[in-house]
């Protein structure tokens, strides 16, 4: 669908190309590039003229505009589209993904958001910007931007609401009262929809808007003009588009398909993607070409189901009955966990408790082992496995699985190579590597029989002695669903440069944007945080262009 003032031209300007190619060399020499993309041109010598450079840009086919671009149709990309366009501005928005229902935000879980409809209807508590504030402040020492999660936080629910009024449905647990009522029930709405059903309200979300989508289209390399942000040359299939625009918002849903800037923001670490691979980083890239300024945390939401391996099929733990991986859950269950060297590294019944925001450890040290014996194997296959997880929403979602055929799954993952099961501890120190490993248990089946774990004080009634052989060890990695963290902006999604000056035309929000914490700290603010931020950089960019 077009809108009316997209018109037609024939090439981006000379001075554009080289603005854009210019400062993209000019940032490369400078090592603020945190990541080289494919598309993008090596850093030049100190003679390198713009014309060496100029390779980073192709000759479009086609040159199209609009008032406001948008990168990236997940969460804040969708919402940003609606933002730009509810303020009268034409709006272009693009994604790798095929069509909606490849989009990131098809397969998220719910959002934290504070004064949606649903909630001012509501008969029980409900979340507040204040409570919410403080709860993020009080948990992580004030790490946030204040004034970028104030104004987030108090567009989340507008960003509900769009998504209502165009057939989004959701549950909530906006009734309960008094000691039933936490922080996750008065702010997080569940997505009721899945799959193409989500995807189609999403569709109508932008449809709605007068929003024009273009799947299957990459961007590759910002287009500047005089300073400002004049757009962004993409490539869809076979064709090189410039896409010129007043303003450009870059919502590529952060760099976690990317595992060398992954290794580079998390210590090395090679963590799976349970998202979307296809987010690399572009945006981020992109921004700093036109000369803003990365952001300081980094953080991910991690696996909340179990663990993963780059060598498992599927590669992630996830909800019930979604593939033969079941092993890779034992991270979760409250049992020993090794770092490489053999050596325990957390207290295990934090992860089981609240895995999800255990995420900094694990980072740390690239894959870690679980480490069980045949006693704990067994009780594993013969009781529902929610008696085994910590946290209250797994406990409900895991009630009715027992895991029969755990030991039938296990020998499945020692075939692919991640897992073990051997008569001694000994054995499976030798074959992953685990130099310490029998010291480790030694001293672990020590505190167990005391019913006290001095090294990291876990709770008695996770300490289970590995006494029984044979006994089992899962190689496993960390997993997230998408980086957190992304380039310095203000209040209105501007993007900043060093000195905290907007990039003339550059937006940002999402996960490629600094909105976040490490570690992260609250269940379904991801996708609020995106989702209130990509709205208020759509509104501002759409009154800029407008202006």
């Amino acid at each position: 669908m077009e809108t009316t003032n997209m018109a037609e031209s024939t090439s981006v300007s000379r001075r554009g190309f080289l603005a854009g190619a210019g400062a993209l060399a000019a940032v490369a020499a400078a090592g603020l590039v945190g990541c080289s993309n494919p598309q993008k041109a090596p850093a030049p010598s100190d003679d390198a003229t713009a014309a060496s450079a100029e390779p980073a840009m192709k000759d479009a086919s086609s040159t199209r505009e609009c008032d406001v671009l948008v990168v990236g149709l997940g969460a804040s990309g969708l919402m940003a589209a609606h933002g730009a366009a509810s303020k009268g501005a034409s709006v272009i928005a693009i994604d790798t993904a095929p069509s909606m229902s490849g989009t990131t935000n098809v397969r998220t879980s719910g959002a934290w958001c504070t004064g949606s409809k649903l909630q001012q209807q509501a008969t029980g508590e409900v979340l507040t910007i204040q409570e919410a504030m403080d709860h993020i402040n009080n948990g992580t020492n004030y790490q946030s931007n204040q004034k970028a999660l104030r104004a987030l936080l108090g567009a989340s629910g507008r960003a509900i609401d769009a998504m209502v009024e165009s057939g989004m449905e959701f549950r909530t647990d906006f009734d309960k009262t008094g000691a039933q009522a936490n922080i996750n029930t008065k702010g997080v709405h569940w997505y009721n929809l899945t799959g193409d059903d989500r995807a189609a309200v999403f569709q109508a979300v932008a449809d709605n808007a007068g929003v024009e989508c273009l799947f299957g289209t990459t961007a590759e390399n910002v287009i500047l003009e005089d300073g400002a942000v004049a757009g962004v040359q993409c490539v869809s299939g076979s064709e090189v588009v410039d896409i010129r625009a007043k303003a450009v918002v870059m919502c590529s849903g952060g760099f976690l398909g990317n595992a060398d800037e992954v290794a580079e923001r998390f210590a090395g670490a090679k963590i799976v993607v349970m998202g979307n691979p296809a987010c690399t980083g572009a945006g981020i890239d992109m921004a700093q070409a036109a000369g803003a300024q990365i952001g300081k945390c980094f953080s991910i939401s991690m696996n909340e189901y179990g663990g993963a391996n780059d060598l498992a099929s599927p590669t992630y733990a996830f909800r019930p009955n979604t593939g033969e991986n079941e092993p890779l859950r034992l991270t979760v269950f409250g049992g020993l966990l090794v770092d490489p060297e053999g050596d325990r590294f957390i207290n295990e019944g934090f992860v089981c408790e609240r895995c999800m925001f255990a995420a900094e450890p694990f980072v740390r040290e690239k894959f870690h082992y679980a480490v069980a014996d045949s006693a704990f194997i067994k009780e594993l296959t013969t009781r529902p496995a929610s008696d085994f997880f910590g946290d209250e929403r797994m406990k409900g979602m895991f009630a009715e699985t027992i895991m029969s055929d755990l030991e039938a799954q296990f020998d499945k993952a020692i075939g692919e190579g991640w897992a073990f099961k051997a008569d001694t501890i000994a054995e499976l120190a030798k074959h992953f590597g685990l130099t310490n490993l029998e010291a480790t248990v030694e001293e672990y089946n020590a505190a167990c029989a005391s019913g006290i774990d001095e090294l990291f004080f876990k709770d008695a009634k996770y300490l289970n002695a590995l006494t029984t052989p044979p006994y089992y060890v899962v190689q496993s990695q960390p997993a997230g669903w998408l980086s957190l963290g992304g380039i310095k902006s203000n209040a209105a999604g501007q993007a900043l440069d060093a000195d905290g000056k907007p990039v003339a035309g550059l937006y940002v929000a999402g996960a490629d944007a600094d909105l976040f914490t490490s570690p992260y700290y609250q269940m379904a603010s991801g996708n609020a945080f995106a989702l209130g931020s990509g709205l208020l950089a759509g509104e501002n960019a759409g009154e800029y262009a407008k202006a």
